[in-house]
């Protein structure tokens, strides 16, 4: 997903586990942009059903052992080096063309790469962020300023981030 969600409905036990970027597709086993801003069980995914947290677990494990290198890695380096870089310095730095980037990482992740990176980066914003800090951590953060901050926040989140802190979030929708 690329942009928030706020659900409300009647609590189920779930299991959410969540993957690397360039690790989903190997250990899912189809390309993640089919699944982008869907919700789909993993028995749709697998062809089987699995029924607790533990075996969940170990049949996540068992597929993430049996990945080889390759692909994946080339993605997951990618995501990390995004956090800095732009697009075009990423793929020089992996050896890799811009557009064969976009590919793998749409496939890989179900975004591009420069929409990873700034949903990575409002992530970190809601992980770091204090009302009355958007423009140090704008800054700490490769925006342009305060306002670029806030701008991207809101086409993310559906709120700017001092709403967001303070729990002013936008209506729920049934999940």
């Amino acid at each position: 997903r690329d942009r928030a969600g706020y659900h409300a409905g009647r609590p189920a036990r779930r299991t959410c586990e969540r993957l690397t970027p360039g690790r989903a597709q190997a250990v899912l086993g189809v390309p993640v942009d089919e699944l982008v801003d869907r919700k789909v069980p993993l028995s749709d995914v697998w062809g089987s059903r699995v029924t607790d947290e533990a075996a969940l677990r170990a049949a996540l494990l068992d597929r993430l052992a049996s990945v080889e290198p390759g692909r994946s890695d080339l993605v997951h380096a990618a995501a990390r080096l995004l956090r800095t870089r732009g697009v075009a310095e990423t793929a020089r730095e992996l050896a890799v063309g811009e557009r064969r980037l976009r590919t793998l990482f749409g496939e890989a992740v179900g975004l591009s790469p420069k929409r990873f990176a700034r949903v990575d980066r409002v992530r970190r914003v809601v992980a770091r962020g204090r009302a009355g800090e958007w423009a140090r951590l704008a800054a700490e953060l490769g925006y342009y300023d305060q306002a670029h901050l806030i701008a991207e926040f809101r086409a993310t989140m559906g709120v700017p981030p001092g709403a967001y802190v303070a729990g002013n979030l936008p209506p729920v929708t049934s999940c």
